[in-house]
């Protein structure tokens, strides 16, 4: 990919919220959530965005070894990036013994990440608007963050003519 700017940099701390998107989840209400981001932002000559770093949400553990949690997200024209750490496993004599890729999150940001929205996945379940959990930052209540949501994830929901409530 050929850049058409020098990258711009990201180290944002933003606190926000975790809420699901059901009727229950509206009635369950929401629990604080941070999440760090730091890195590059590349613009390719076509207007492609690429990040490349760190995105960490406080308290969240992963099976991906610590030294090996640098990110490459490339971001669709509609605005989101899939979260995927490939990682190496390593024998007791540090030879390899495998690779893996640990799918995370979908994240979506504005041009200066300073506002985010993340569709949490689960191992459990597929995510969808009926069970899925949501990190939005900044943002205080459920209100602040299914607006910023919208506004974030417009292009991606009018794909399916949907918006969030």
């Amino acid at each position: 990919m050929v850049y058409k700017t020098f990258p711009r940099s990201i180290d944002v701390t933003l606190t926000g919220v975790k809420y699901q998107l059901s009727a229950e989840g509206a009635k369950a209400g929401t629990e604080p959530a941070t999440v760090v981001i730091q890195g590059k932002l590349y613009t390719s000559l076509k207007g492609e965005h690429t990040f490349k770093g760190v995105v960490s949400i406080v308290g969240e553990q992963i099976p991906v070894p610590l030294d090996q949690r640098k990110l490459e997200i490339h971001f669709a024209s509609e605005g989101w990036g899939v979260m995927a750490y490939p990682y190496i496993h390593y024998n007791q004599r540090g030879a390899v013994e495998g690779v893996d890729i640990y799918n995370s999150h979908i994240l979506f940001a504005n041009k200066h990440f300073s506002q985010v929205t993340l569709l949490l996945s689960t191992p459990q379940k597929v995510w969808n608007s009926d069970n899925g959990y949501m990190i939005s930052a900044p943002a205080s209540t459920r209100e602040e963050a299914l607006t910023m949501s919208n506004n974030l994830m417009r292009k991606f929901l009018a794909l399916y003519g949907m918006s969030l409530q």
